[in-house]
């Protein structure tokens, strides 16, 4: 498989790096802050192989848990391994005194039967993510 990034950002949140991976994995506020995400819960133990399930319009979708390092990083994936095209989420937090960077980087994982279209998807998901990172600060610097 071809592996592809869509977009790398990052932002600095004003939160010790606990607080933001709380925040982060806190998968009922999905909604809060990941773009077109109107309900999510969470299927199993937070561990790789959890299973998120999330309504996005009248569509239900899921997304797997691939790496979960608690405090550190987190990497969520739509399709199986097998799939032609995997896009996957990998988060990784950083302390920076009591702040918190967090990065993001979305990726596209393709074979070869799904190349053909893998242009307008990293264009388009690099449009729809473009604004996630910022609205996760601002819901985080927000939140009770």
């Amino acid at each position: 498989m071809e592996a592809i990034t869509a977009l790398e950002d990052e932002t600095l949140i004003h939160l010790p790096q606990s607080r933001v991976w709380s925040l982060l994995t806190d998968w009922t506020a999905a909604p809060e802050w990941m773009p077109g995400v109107d309900a999510m819960h969470a299927e199993g133990a937070a561990a790789p192989g959890q299973v998120l399930r999330y309504t996005s319009g009248e569509h239900e979708r899921q997304l797997a848990v691939v790496t979960y390092e608690p405090g550190g990083a987190l990497t969520l994936a739509t399709g199986s391994d097998g799939a032609d095209v995997r896009i996957e989420y990998g988060y990784l937090l950083v302390a920076n005194g009591d702040q918190t960077r967090l990065r993001l980087r979305v990726g596209i994982r393709v074979n070869e039967a799904g190349s053909d279209s893998v242009s307008e998807l990293r264009e388009a998901l690099a449009d729809a993510e473009a604004g996630q990172l910022e609205a996760f600060r601002s819901y985080a610097e927000k939140a009770p």
